[in-house]
């Protein structure tokens, strides 16, 4: 309950900065606590850049660690708002569902996903899973994509198995990662263990770099439709080629 408490007292002072800086004297007598626990709150948060002083002595204001951190928060909603619309046409164009992940560390993570409300059988929403970048074929995509060293620096981390296709042997790993470079986008078929069949492509964000991957899943049994390949692929591959300009532009 103790650290509970100081994580609530510490909110409080973060909202008496977010009025504008203060000193520890001004921001103890706003908030009702002692001088001295409010100077250790300062200090804590100090350390962690959720606060920080201009110079040794000076008021507080809110630091650059917690900016960060709402700028964080932000992006993914803003990312969801300008993809979303991408997602709706690949949908509509498929009839099946269309969505996308961001790389969140090791993990990607489902963000937002549109469905075609008239198909019998859909594919399970996982909205809001994380999972191993090499475990899912949407986290393989993404991965082929990144930097040389980031590649390097993942491949030096254990590589999870989360079910029996999931691939943890590095050279094997690493030709399948060339391979979907070369190819510029993957195809699976029941990588989750599920029968979907799923085709994913990368896109750059606004740094410039790829930051995620679009989807178009469905059941295997019907996709995709014999002779329909190519158009599905290209659609894919189209809309994450345009909604990689339009983070670039923007």
């Amino acid at each position: 309950m103790a650290g509970v408490q100081s994580i609530e007292r510490a909110f409080t002072v973060l909202r008496e900065l977010s009025l504008g800086p203060a000193g520890v004297t001004e921001i103890a007598e706003q908030i009702g606590l002692p001088k001295s626990t409010v100077s250790r709150l300062l200090s804590a948060l100090e350390a962690e850049g959720a606060v920080a002083q201009r110079e040794t002595g000076s008021e507080y204001e809110l630091g650059a660690g917690l900016a960060a951190l709402a700028d964080a928060a932000n992006n993914d909603a803003n990312m969801a708002a300008v993809v979303r619309p991408f997602l709706i046409e690949l949908s509509e164009a498929t009839g099946e569902s269309a969505g996308f992940v961001v790389r969140s560390g090791r993990n990607v993570y489902w963000v937002d996903s549109v469905d075609d409300e008239e198909s019998a059988v859909q594919v399970q929403d996982r909205t809001g899973f994380y999972a191993p970048m090499h475990s899912v074929p949407a986290g393989l995509a993404l991965l082929a994509h990144l930097p040389p060293d980031e590649i390097q620096r993942y491949l030096a981390q254990p590589l999870e198995r989360v079910n029996q296709r999931t691939i943890t042997d590095v050279a094997t790993l690493r030709a399948h990662l060339d391979q979907i470079v070369n190819d510029g986008l993957m195809w699976s078929v029941d990588d989750l263990g599920d029968g979907i069949t799923a085709l994913d492509v990368p896109f750059r964000g606004a740094s410039g770099h790829f930051e995620g991957a679009l989807f178009v899943n469905a059941p295997s049994f019907r996709f995709p439709v014999e002779g329909d390949k190519d158009r599905v692929e290209a659609l894919v591959v189209d809309a994450a080629q345009r909604l990689s300009d339009r983070f670039t532009v923007h």
